[in-house]
């Protein structure tokens, strides 16, 4: 998934709502955003997650084709996500 995709796919959604990645049954806090080429890192940690408004004014300079990704060895593309509650899942 691209940002832009993402972007304009959530344009309605609330603002509040808590980006999570859901990796085998476990739901895990994206907390942190790193660019690579033609690449956006998202970074999971113990912590709190990064709201959807949040996300949106840190990737405000990023290439808007940039493919997203869960930062990690190997790294794994993301290719979309789902609503659940007051969170975003993506996977």
């Amino acid at each position: 998934m691209q940002l832009i995709d993402f972007n304009r796919s959530t344009a309605d959604l609330h603002p509040g709502l808590a980006l999570y990645w859901e990796h085998h049954d476990q739901r895990l806090a994206i907390t942190d955003l790193q660019t690579g080429p033609h690449q956006l890192l998202l970074i999971t940690r113990a912590g709190r997650p990064l709201t959807l408004d949040q996300f949106r004014a840190r990737c405000q300079q990023v290439d808007p084709h940039a493919a997203l990704f869960i930062a990690g060895t190997p790294t794994q593309r993301l290719y979309g996500y789902r609503l659940v509650a007051h969170l975003i899942l993506l996977g």
